[in-house]
């Protein structure tokens, strides 16, 4: 798992670029400490060979999370659950093949939101930079009786890691079905039942250093979505494009302190005259993600899910595009063995029904600041 990263190979020239390039790809595999790894050479005595050593710190990547928080849509919430980073299907309880297991379940409101979601990934396919997952989810929630909504289904994803442009560069692609019921008794729909498929291509680019506190790098990504449609079966029809931007910039010359800069724009229309776009699959804005069961951009500083267009009763009814921007000033307080850092932030960002009634003069906008700390 750990060769496989590596840069430098036995026989290769000599390379400090390499050697750089194996630090940050080691770093990323999150299971050393990023600030015990250094590398060391020695010239062997035949003045033509280098013996290369990497000194390393092992820490625990494994992780079991739970969290409370409060949502305006169903008061208390939670969620309990594990990943193990570098597990082995074949070796469960000794681990160590570089495999993805992961569960999580969310709660809230007594039962009237929860959802279970099981998934494995494997990341290297058949001795390749080929990653294959698959998981599983249902999900159940109401809202005093005016929506109630059952979804279940399954995600397959394919992925590789590319050598043109760069080698930072991947495609991804994810196959999802599921089944949904859903009643909207408050709005005079009824009860609807539906099955979705779609297909996501995802581009990305990742050269961060450090996936824990990130001091240089970007992160690029663009998502498109294709639900239904003339190649897809499923009675939901819709195209959706997402785009995303990272940047880390170090400051002071400090591996401790850095400049985190982030955008996101995103667009969903028909496909066709295919009934117009589930619920779900807007886009909604507002609160820090503590809970809720819409896919939902945090906006700190505002309620849960409140910014958007709003129907005929007022409530917040999701929009068809969307942006938001961040900058945040962040100082890293520990990075082992627990890390913590503090951060200071402004951002700005809003939803409309089109991108033809896109104002960007009128994002909603705040400003604060917080600590952040993780737990593994």
């Amino acid at each position: 798992v750990i060769r496989r990263e590596l840069y430098t190979r036995p026989g290769d020239f000599f390379s400090r670029a390499n050697i750089v390039r194996s630090i940050r790809q080691l770093s990323v595999l999150n299971y050393f400490n990023p600030e015990k790894i250094k590398p060391d050479y020695n010239i062997l005595q035949d003045g033509k060979s280098v013996d290369l050593t990497y000194e390393v710190e092992e820490k625990s990547s494994d992780n079991i999370n739970a969290s409370v928080g409060y949502s305006g849509v169903f008061g208390v919430t939670g969620a309990v659950g594990f990943t193990l980073n570098n597990f082995s299907i074949s070796q469960p309880l000794s681990g160590g093949a570089g495999q993805i297991l992961n569960f999580e379940w969310q709660f809230g409101g007594s039962a009237n939101y929860r959802t279970f979601t099981i998934g494995f990934t494997e990341p290297w396919l058949f001795d390749t930079p080929t990653t294959l997952g698959v998981s599983v989810f249902d999900t159940r929630y109401s809202l005093s009786q005016s929506y109630t909504s059952a979804r279940t289904g399954g995600t397959m994803r394919v992925g590789r890691r590319l050598k043109w442009p760069d080698d930072y560069f991947r495609a991804d692609w994810i196959l999802n079905g599921q089944r949904v019921e859903e009643q909207y008794d408050a709005f005079g729909v009824g009860l609807s039942k539906f099955s979705q498929v779609s297909l996501t291509q995802v581009f990305s680019r990742n050269s961060i250093d450090n996936p824990i506190f990130p001091t240089y790098g970007s992160n690029f990504s663009l998502s498109i979505q294709m639900s239904g449609g003339p190649l897809l079966p499923g009675s939901v029809n819709y195209h959706k494009w997402n785009l995303q931007s990272e940047w880390y910039v170090p400051l002071f010359n400090s591996n401790r302190v850095a400049l985190y800069l982030s955008s996101e724009s995103g667009y969903i229309g028909e496909l066709g005259s295919g009934g117009g776009i589930p619920f779900n699959d807007r886009f909604y804005m507002g609160g820090v993600l503590l809970g809720g069961y819409l896919p939902t951009t945090a906006l700190r500083g505002y309620e849960d899910q409140s910014i958007g267009p709003r129907n005929a009763t007022n409530s917040v009814a999701g929009g068809r595009a969307m942006t938001k921007h961040t900058a945040e000033l962040r100082i890293a307080l520990a990075i082992n063995p627990i890390p913590i850092y503090i951060l200071g932030f402004v951002e700005g960002g809003n939803v409309w029904e089109s991108w033809s009634k896109a104002d960007f003069t009128g994002l909603k906008r705040s400003a604060g600041f917080g600590a952040r700390l993780q737990v593994q």
